[in-house]
């Protein structure tokens, strides 16, 4: 198998984990809704629904702390996936 054979069946299987971590994560919020965990805990239990700010974020999530730091590490994390597949040549 050549080099570049082995490159692109690396590419295709990252390329279809990806494809298949999207799709899960899909399904998952299909199932779940955009309720956070303590909206179904306390419908749940029959707690009174907590008072405050209803704004449910993205697609059901909402950030808490400073946003920044969460795009950092995002990007932090591409950077390396992406040295780590031009090293290894997946």
């Amino acid at each position: 198998m050549s080099e570049k054979e082995r490159s692109n069946k690396g590419l295709l299987i990252f390329m279809a984990l990806v494809i298949f971590c999207i799709v899960i994560g899909g399904i998952a919020y299909l199932i779940t809704g955009n309720k956070g965990i303590e909206e179904r805990f306390s419908q749940a239990v029959g707690l009174a629904p907590p008072q405050g700010d209803n704004d449910s974020g993205l697609f059901g999530f909402s950030v808490e702390g400073n946003v920044l730091i969460y795009a950092v590490i995002l990007l932090l994390l591409v950077i390396v996936c992406f040295v780590l597949l031009k090293k290894f040549k997946i």
